[in-house]
């Protein structure tokens, strides 16, 4: 079947079935964070779990809750677990990474602690 080029190379069953599969994996993955800690859906809090429609809701609230840095090392975690890093060494290493790019960015001057 030829692939759909609106949908980054899949076919129409292929996104059909990621878009049937969406809500569920974010539940997932919203629970195994426990986003619902953040969530202000009570059935989430009440249930320990992600109860919501999507998913996203609980793990927005989450991402919203996170300082920029965070939420930085938690992109570049993704990045390295796609790249095939082991879980945790991923996490250390996004870490590092951050660390790093911060400490490059106070050393600018006019870019540091030192703004007012």
């Amino acid at each position: 079947m030829p692939r759909n080029p609106d949908h980054r190379g899949a076919t129409k069953e292929e996104f059909e079935r990621y878009q049937r599969e969406r809500p569920i994996m974010l539940r997932r993955v919203a629970t195994l964070m426990q986003c619902w800690r953040f969530c202000g859906r009570k059935d989430c809090r009440r249930a320990r779990a992600c109860s919501g429609p999507d998913g996203g809701e609980c793990a927005g609230k989450l991402m919203d809750c996170l300082s920029d840095e965070m939420r930085a090392t938690f992109r570049e975690a993704i990045r390295l677990r796609l790249a095939g890093v082991e879980g945790r060494e991923a996490w250390y290493e996004a870490e590092r990474r951050i660390a790093r790019h911060k400490a490059q960015i106070e050393a600018i001057p006019g870019m540091g602690q030192d703004r007012g």
